[in-house]
C-alpha cells in the first residue's frame, strides 16, 4: 500500500510541476531558458531551419489549426514555390504560421525578414 501511495504522490507532483527550465531550477514560465554566464558559451534559441524548397516538400496539409503560431526560420527562399501556404515566403527570415489566414487554409507570415532575395 505504501508503494502505491508513493507512486501516486510522485506522479501527482510531476503533473503539478508543468513548467520546464533549461539552466534553471526555478522556471518562471512554461518554458524558461536561462543564459549561461560563461564567456565562451554561445547563448540563443534556434527555431527549426528550413529552405522554402524543404517546406514545399511538406505540402499544404501538414500544417493546420493545431500548428497555429508555429515558428520556423527560412534559410533560403529561392527553391520550391510560393503557392498556397507559402505565398508570402519571399525572403530569408522568421515566419509564423497563421492557421486562420486565407479562409482557414493557413499562411506563413513574416515575423522578421531580411528583404527579398
Amino acid at each position: 500500500m505504501k508503494k502505491i501511495l508513493g507512486i501516486i504522490s510522485i506522479s501527482a507532483s510531476v503533473i503539478v510541476s508543468a513548467q520546464t527550465g533549461i539552466n534553471t531550477q526555478n522556471p518562471k514560465a512554461t518554458l524558461d531558458v536561462t543564459a549561461k554566464k560563461e564567456i565562451l558559451t554561445i547563448d540563443g534559441l534556434l527555431p527549426p531551419r528550413l529552405t522554402r524548397a524543404e517546406l514545399t516538400e511538406k505540402g499544404n496539409t501538414l500544417y493546420g489549426i493545431e500548428q497555429d503560431g508555429a515558428i520556423i526560420y527560412i534559410t533560403n527562399p529561392s527553391g520550391g514555390d510560393n503557392l498556397s501556404q507559402r505565398e508570402y515566403i519571399e525572403s530569408k527570415g522568421l515566419y509564423i504560421f497563421d492557421a486562420e489566414a486565407a479562409n482557414k487554409e493557413g499562411r506563413w507570415m513574416c515575423l522578421f525578414c531580411y528583404g527579398v532575395v
